[in-house]
């Protein structure tokens, strides 16, 4: 053992090169004031706010483009037509009474019910569907 401390390693010529680097980019150790980390802060801040503006812009656009196709797809027909029309007919009170029989029909096949009643419903629709066509 050397009584003067322990020994220095030697390093290689790539190590040396790699430590001459580390110490051209490496900052000094300097004590820093209030008012420099102040001012290092403002930066930051003002640096940051244009990538918070990008990203609101970016979260905004696609309610942007629902509004777009909102106005193309309902707002403006509307305005131009002067007149709204529904796109499906209505349905007229006879059809009603058609579609209540064709569920009593069903309703009557699934619950097994006797020829009897399941006549009497088909009459009934045939009385309906005849009523229409005239």
């Amino acid at each position: 053992m050397n009584p003067s401390g322990p020994q220095k390693q030697s390093l290689s010529p790539s190590e040396e090169l790699l430590r001459e680097r580390l110490k051209a980019q490496a900052e000094p150790l300097q004590p820093v004031t209030w008012q420099e980390l102040t001012a290092r802060q403002a930066t930051a801040v003002k640096q940051a706010q244009p990538a918070r503006s990008k990203a609101v812009a970016l979260w905004l656009t696609p309610f942007a483009v629902a509004a777009a196709v909102a106005w193309l797809m309902v707002v403006q027909p509307l305005s131009t037509n002067g007149q709204a029309r529904p796109q499906t007919p209505m349905l007229l009170a006879g059809n009603y009474q058609l579609e209540s029989i064709d569920r009593q029909i069903q309703q009557a096949y699934l619950r097994g019910a006797d020829d009897a009643t399941i006549t009497a419903l088909w009459q009934q629709r045939e009385v309906l569907t005849a009523q229409e066509t005239f």
